[in-house]
């Protein structure tokens, strides 16, 4: 079991201190930020063991005592699913309240400007890697409300495959169709208000995916003619968004979390070669009809017995009886 005094690479503290996920802490490492017993670290896998000391950008990174933070967020409309902005945009670490704003904290996956929905805010860097690395194939679930009702022919095509700008192919798991909402979904912000209002006949779909490539879903329903007017995600893995306001942040709960790790990929398993049939065993069942297997059983040969064999009968014994002879011919009788 790994515990904080055990050899550990200076990524994998990185991660279990809570600095992101494996890329945003080799990214620290690059740029010079990471510091080894006061020298700045070249290798993100160098060893590190008891007492050396870790520090990133001057502060002391912990170890994987660091308290750890799980929070779920209901990204609203005009909100960067980012860290920070240069800009000065807000983001969805600003909606985190300060008792929860913890080092480290990094969005596991991203939303678009002007889509809305589920964003898990974590420090765990190995849940983030979990959730948003595509060997995992975390799904995703997102509710579109488009401008045109989607054929059978686009709803395959989904399924089957899109190409994208970029030379890849975005493919959907599911695709289904939604029941008409009893009211339109209200406004997230004053800064909706030129955008066309959703009526009850609005067609709205259910897509899951597995990959999260920025736009993917918008390219893919532009790929075969669609207009997303209103995209939402409402699920990721196991964690749903249920009834959380538009900007509200809440903690997950134990069982959340435990439900959200799940158990560690299985490799695929290969095919074995097909080899040379084997050759029947003497005695084996007969086959039916088909080459099936003959459900009857096979007769067993007679058992030998105790007993001596009969002796065979005596040829019969010619008869005392004399034979006849036949009588002598007259003359004048014809032949």
């Amino acid at each position: 079991m790994d515990t904080p005094d055990s050899p550990r690479t200076l990524i994998k503290h990185l991660v279990a201190a809570g600095f992101g996920s494996r890329r945003a802490c080799a990214r620290l490492v690059m740029e010079g930020k990471v510091r080894v017993n006061g020298e700045v670290a070249e290798a993100i896998t160098a060893v590190l063991r008891p007492p050396d000391v870790v520090e990133v950008g001057g502060a002391g990174a912990g170890g994987p005592e660091h308290a750890l933070v799980y929070l779920a967020v209901n990204k609203p409309d005009w909100v960067l699913s980012a860290v920070r902005d240069d800009r000065g945009r807000r983001t969805v670490v600003d909606l985190v309240p300060k008792r929860l704003r913890v080092p480290g904290l990094v969005p596991a996956g991203r939303l678009d400007l002007h889509s809305t929905g589920l964003i898990l805010l974590t420090n765990d860097g190995e849940l983030v890697n979990r959730l948003t690395h595509p060997r995992y194939g975390v799904e995703k679930e997102y509710h579109v409300a488009l401008d045109r009702v989607l054929t059978f022919s686009e709803q395959r095509r989904l399924l089957e495959g899109v190409p994208l700008p970029e030379g890849e192919t975005g493919r959907a798991v599911s695709v289904r169709r939604l029941p008409a909402p009893d009211e339109p979904p209200a406004r997230t912000s004053e800064t909706e208000a030129g955008r066309p209002l959703l009526g009850a006949h609005t067609p709205r779909y259910a897509i899951v995916m597995r990959e999260g490539r920025k736009r993917e879903v918008r390219l893919m329903l532009k790929a075969v003619g669609r207009t997303v007017r209103l995209l939402t995600r409402v699920r990721m893995g196991t964690l749903l968004l249920g009834d959380l306001e538009p900007g509200a942040v809440r903690e997950l709960t134990n069982a959340e979390v435990t439900a959200l790790r799940g158990p560690a990929p299985q490799a695929p398993r290969t095919a074995k070669k097909p080899g040379r049939p084997s050759r029947k065993p003497a005695g084996s069942r007969p086959a039916g009809a088909g080459g099936a297997p003959s459900s009857r059983r096979p007769r067993r040969a007679p058992a030998a017995s105790a007993a001596p064999a009969p002796a065979p009968r005596p040829a019969p014994k010619p008869s005392a009886r004399p034979v006849s002879k036949p009588a002598p011919r007259r003359r004048g009788e014809g032949r």
